[in-house]
């Protein structure tokens, strides 16, 4: 996601988000339609003498639809929302959901979506908010700060008009990295239509309000107010992440830029309904101002992230500033005071992903199979020693007899 002043890209690229490609249509995943997801790698061209059968598996996977989107923290006037950027591989929109995305209401969650846009890459693409084809909203606009979930979509049915809510998900459904639905999150805060200014909504914010108020922050906190970071160049971030299965207990932040330094922490869904230090489940090791590719962060307890009724349950990344300057977190055990976020539109810089959780399974497979073999090498170690223990015995009896009839012999022949 691009959070940085002037909305300029991290890296200066187009798009920052990996292309990655699924099987199909998020829409399987998410029980809404008939798309079942694929991997174009499952086989990993098993047999290597089948070049043929590789090469169509190769042109598959070439052939998969993929999506990404950038959309940053924005002001508005409660009726419209800007997506940064996107990029489709075929022709679709980009949809907005609401909070209620993570209850599960996928179809009733969509409060926006842009106009059909052509395959390509393209930036600043507007959205109307509440104008949506099959949707009843009871409110015609954003009256207080509100995390929005971009998520393109694909059109399937041909007609250049958004069809999955009207449709109930069966047509038009979302774009898909590792099986789930490509999406990004900003928080859009509404301002007063007349001089501008943001909505004092008195809703509740990702950050405890020391560290994360409209027109600045406490004295003390170290946490850049929306103006500082735009008009007066002070300090910013910028964080990207994409969906991904946990691995060995940790994932993987695909890039930060941090001005002055500091940590990514993982938050899960109890940081969209307002717990900021609650939902801290990791944090990344202290990070020198700059850009940083690859981070690890291992998750404190995999089994203790919020689940959701999505498929798979979505972790936030957030970059924190070190405002004590002792490179280490203390944003939690100081509820807040020290290490707070890196802010844009008075609001958390962040990034949403949907991780799988670990899979297991092979690896106790492969222990209990080690441990049968293990088992059985024992077994025929003790078999053959007890073989050669046998034979032992039975060579040293017989010589022992051997032995004694060979003397008894001799004495009869001198007795005679």
């Amino acid at each position: 996601m691009t959070d940085e002043p002037a909305d300029r890209p991290a890296t200066g690229e187009p798009n920052r988000r990996t292309f990655l490609k699924s099987g199909a249509l998020a829409t399987g995943a998410l029980a809404l339609g008939t798309g079942a997801v694929v991997s174009g790698t499952d086989a990993q061209d098993e047999d290597d003498d089948d070049d043929e059968e590789g090469g169509d598996d190769a042109q598959e996977e070439a052939e998969t639809p993929f999506a990404a989107v950038e959309f940053s923290n924005q002001e508005s006037d409660g009726t419209e929302v800007v997506v940064d950027s996107h990029t489709l591989s075929e022709s679709g929109y980009v949809a907005f959901h609401g909070p209620s995305l993570l209850d599960g209401a996928v179809v009733e969650s969509v409060v926006g979506v842009t106009d059909y846009q052509e395959p390509g890459i393209a930036y600043r693409t507007s959205a109307s908010l509440f104008d949506v084809v099959g949707a009843e909203f009871e409110q015609s606009e954003l009256t207080e700060t509100t995390p929005v979930v971009a998520m393109p979509h694909l059109e399937t049915g041909d007609n250049e008009e958004y069809d999955f809510v009207d449709t109930e998900g069966a047509e038009d459904g979302p774009f898909a990295e590792d099986g789930l639905p490509v999406v990004d999150l900003a928080y859009v805060v509404p301002t007063d239509a007349e001089d501008g200014t943001p909505t004092d909504s008195g809703s509740p914010t990702a950050t405890p309000t020391a560290t994360a108020t409209p027109d600045g922050t406490d004295e003390g906190t170290g946490t850049p107010s929306e103006s500082a970071e735009t008009e007066d160049g002070g300090p910013f971030a910028a964080v990207d992440f994409s969906n991904q299965t946990i691995e060995d207990g940790a994932v993987t932040v695909g890039e930060a830029v941090l001005s002055d330094g500091g940590f990514v922490v993982l938050h899960d869904a109890r940081l969209l309904g307002g717990d900021a230090l609650g939902s801290v489940v990791g944090v990344s090791e202290y990070l020198e101002a700059g850009r940083h590719r690859e981070i690890e962060v291992t998750i404190d307890d995999p089994d203790e992230i919020t689940e959701v009724a999505l498929p798979a349950p979505p972790l936030v990344p957030m970059p924190h500033m070190d405002t004590n300057g002792n490179e280490e977190y203390d944003f939690v055990t100081s509820e807040g005071a020290e290490d707070g976020p890196y802010t844009k539109a008075g609001n958390p810089v962040v990034d949403i992903g949907l991780v799988n959780p670990e899979d297991d399974e092979g690896a106790e497979t492969e222990t209990e199979e080690d441990d049968e073999t293990e088992t059985d090498d024992d077994d025929d170690e003790e078999t053959d020693t007890e073989t050669e223990t046998d034979t032992a015995t039975t060579t040293d009896a017989g010589t022992d007899t051997d032995t004694a009839t060979d003397a008894e012999t001799d004495t009869e022949t001198e007795a005679s």
